[in-house]
């Protein structure tokens, strides 16, 4: 019975050493981490850049959804009011800037007493996903990325004609739809995002009509989709434009400072020959 005992404890030391010795054997060894993390950084590193960009292509395609539902309640604003466009002086209310000043958060200057508040109940359609910018003097972040083209609708100044030439007539304002003429409902632009630190009022002023050679920004458009700004036009359409004129004094890619005083900056530089701006201009409607 002894010697029994004795080869079953011999036997289970031996099975407790195979056993020791086979998790051993199992263990990574330090090298081997190191390696394994290194793999896993490597990968990830090259898969950042493809999700920046899955994230940059999700935000554009929102915003342009949110600047094409704004275009059809302002589409439905026209059925509604014997064709008459929007006062672009009225669609909303409120003037935005670095402040604290409430505007900047108060959402029923979107859909309170407003012309476009009628038909739009969404607070979130009024806000670029991309535009993510706050000042530390915001009590939030603030509540509109989107202004109108101000010579449509309304009874305002609209924007400085003075330079008009290249034979088009640019009337003080558009009042209605059927106005809309040349050059078009497809090419005439309605809302677009604004840049954050120019945004105030719910109107986009572009100056038309300056020549080649003395072409001038008043307000700038906005450049959060990889160097590119969302648009809507006439009949309902929206799209992402991408800016073609990038780096130095003229690029109209500019970073946001929040400071409101840079938009005095940008309308004393002489673009000179700015295809940008041509473009824009080339989406104004004319006579």
């Amino acid at each position: 019975m002894l010697a029994f005992k004795k080869t079953s404890t011999r036997r289970v030391e031996r099975i407790s050493r195979c056993r020791c010795g086979a998790l051993h054997a199992a263990a990574f060894t330090l090298i081997e981490l190191l390696v394994v993390i290194a793999i896993i950084a490597i990968l990830a590193a090259m898969l950042l850049p493809a999700l920046s960009k899955a994230k940059q292509k999700a935000q554009g395609t929102y915003c342009m959804n949110n600047t094409k539902q704004l275009t059809l309640a302002w589409m439905m604003y026209q059925g509604d009011n014997g064709d008459a466009l929007m006062d672009y002086t009225a669609w909303v209310n409120g003037k935005m800037d670095w402040t604290s000043n409430p505007d900047n958060t108060n959402i029923l200057n979107l859909i309170g007493q407003n012309e476009i508040a009628s038909v739009v109940k969404s607070v979130a359609m009024f806000k670029c996903p991309a535009d993510n910018y706050q000042s530390p003097a915001n009590p939030g972040p603030r509540v509109r990325s989107y202004s109108m083209n101000g010579i449509l609708g309304g009874t305002g100044s609209g924007p400085d004609r003075s330079n008009v030439g290249n034979g088009k007539n640019y009337t003080k304002n558009f009042l209605k739809a059927s106005e809309l003429k040349t050059p078009g409902p497809s090419l005439t632009f309605v809302m677009l995002d604004e840049h954050a630190d120019g945004i105030d009022d719910g109107a986009f002023m572009l100056n038309p009509g300056y020549a080649i050679g003395n072409e001038h920004w008043r307000n700038l458009p906005a450049s959060y989709h990889n160097g590119a700004g969302s648009f809507s036009f006439a009949d309902g359409h929206s799209e992402i434009h991408r800016w073609m004129v990038r780096g130095g004094l003229f690029s109209t890619v500019q970073p946001v400072t929040y400071d409101n005083s840079k938009a005095a900056a940008w309308q004393a530089i002489n673009l000179g020959a700015n295809a940008d701006y041509e473009w824009m201009d080339d989406r104004m409607p004319y006579h």
